[in-house]
């Protein structure tokens, strides 16, 4: 049922709230939220638009996929939202890092990390990303040899945890993977708060699974505390964000930072840096894997570009589809899914009364998958971001969504927007296009038959149960001249 109604402010302005599901869903809006999480959001989108006001359980939430609607969440009115009660379940196990924060605080711990982080500075050491691209490789060549299939995504963990720990950590964090890999798939589903009892008994609460958050948590706290103290012992590299974390100082106190600090956050760059890039290679590569004519068409430009060598951070200059082929997969299946927020004082948001202390959701799927902006929203389609496609349909027709020039800056948002827009933007997008252009030229991967793969929203957008392929050698003989 959809439920519209105005209210009055003090000095009687009249303030129409968003549409959205009556309340008799009290309590169903929760239930949906926690049992089907995308498919909720996405249906709240194409039925009630670009504002929905909802309730679930005890809160008042408004979903915000317009884009200007979007823009003044995230950039022209930032200000007036905060982190607030979505993120508790972060804490858990990120801490007091950049992603939980707000205000000075936050503005202090980013600064310390920005450089690490500058497009310039990051292409210089590209080829940490493909040394690190071929070891991987190289660990899959036991597999094309025998054909049998094999779960790529711990891999793509694997390999983006080897990848932050050369570039930011001074260290290869794939030493730790075997301590660090179970702590994070806990972690993923625990940080969800769901409302289920277990996660809702106090701390103190001697359950099962108390006694397993402690422990994966104390993994993550012993595997930082052992990196930040190699690094006072002179044992990491100077050139790390390790080491610029334990010669800053804090913005308001000035103060050094503290051990727990620093360990807040090296976590918070470790879990959001490499699970989020993992997910997105895991989600590109199947992409690729499930249609021959997007691998026919990006190994054609591989091979007439590289010749087969190893690429470099200049020549994503001249692939326009392997970005288009990463964009596409950016698109349909974000990593960071969802971007929510609690607003401090009341706000108008695409003209409806939104009051303070509520939640307001930004969903990225749902956008990315809006039919008023996205011709065929569900169709893998690379060649909508390509500026020769602009004016035609996924299938050959008429397009009716918008072509990339005349899209909104807030119709495609992977990596947010504003101030707090993913610091790692451009290393993640670094990552994906070199890791997919070195797989493509040296395999061909082949979706397992018998393994059907879903999205699910954890703290990243996971493929449950994983991606299994079949992995075989890219022969010279598949290679096809590109199209003109």
């Amino acid at each position: 049922m959809r439920h519209r109604t105005t209210i009055t402010d003090p000095v009687g302005k009249r303030q129409e709230q968003a549409p959205g599901p009556g309340g008799s869903v009290l309590f169903g809006a929760l239930s949906s939220f926690k049992k089907d999480t995308l498919r909720l959001l996405t249906e709240l989108q194409r039925q009630y638009g670009g504002v929905v006001r909802m309730k679930m359980g005890p809160y008042l939430v408004h979903q915000v996929t317009d884009p200007e609607a979007v823009r003044h969440v995230l950039q022209d009115n930032a200000r007036n939202y905060v982190r607030g009660r979505f993120y508790r379940g972060f804490h858990l196990f990120f801490g007091r890092g950049m992603l939980t924060t707000d205000g000075a605080e936050w503005r202090t711990r980013r600064a310390v990390s920005r450089p690490f982080f500058h497009r310039a500075a990051l292409r210089a050491r590209s080829a940490t990303v493909t040394d690190t691209v071929e070891e991987l490789l190289d660990r899959w060549e036991p597999h094309a040899r025998s054909g049998r299939p094999v779960d790529i995504t711990d891999d793509m963990m694997w390999l983006a945890m080897g990848i932050l720990g050369r570039m930011l950590f001074g260290v290869d964090l794939r030493r730790y993977a075997d301590r660090l890999l179970p702590a994070v798939r806990f972690s993923l589903k625990a940080m969800i708060l769901t409302g289920e009892v277990k996660q809702m008994l106090p701390r103190w609460v001697p359950t099962a699974y108390q006694r397993r958050l402690k422990r994966h948590q104390r993994t993550l706290n012993d595997v930082m505390d052992e990196i930040i103290d190699l690094h006072r012992r002179g044992g990491g590299s100077p050139d790390s964000v390790v080491a610029a974390l334990l010669k800053a100082t804090h913005e308001v106190t000035g103060e050094p930072f503290t051990q727990r600090q620093i360990r807040a956050e090296l976590k918070t760059l470790f879990l959001a840096g490499h699970e989020t890039t993992g997910c997105a290679l895991a989600w590109t590569l199947y992409a690729i894997a499930r249609h021959d004519d997007v691998r026919t068409r990006l190994d054609a430009e591989l091979t007439t570009v590289l010749g087969g060598r190893v690429p470099t951070a200049e020549d994503v200059d001249d692939l326009p589809y392997l970005r288009a082929v990463v964009d596409e997969s950016l698109r349909l299946y974000p990593p960071i899914w969802l971007f929510p927020r609690d607003t401090v004082a009341d706000d108008r948001i695409g003209g409806h009364h939104v009051p303070a202390g509520s939640t307001v959701l930004v969903p990225v799927y749902a956008a990315h998958h809006n039919p008023a902006v996205w011709d065929d929203p569900e169709t893998y389609a690379p060649e909508r971001f390509c500026p020769a496609h602009a004016g035609q349909g996924t299938n050959g027709g008429t397009r009716t969504g918008r072509t990339p020039r005349q899209r909104d800056r807030y119709d495609y948002f992977p990596f947010g927007g504003g101030a707090r827009k993913c610091i790692g933007m451009d290393l993640a997008l670094l990552e994906l296009r070199l890791a997919v252009a070195m797989v493509v030229q040296r395999y061909r991967l082949q979706p397992a038959a018998d393994h059907p793969v879903r999205p699910t929203a954890l703290v990243s957008l996971r493929p449950q149960p994983g991606v299994v392929v079949h992995i075989s050698h890219n022969g010279p003989a598949e290679r096809k001249t590109p199209p003109a």
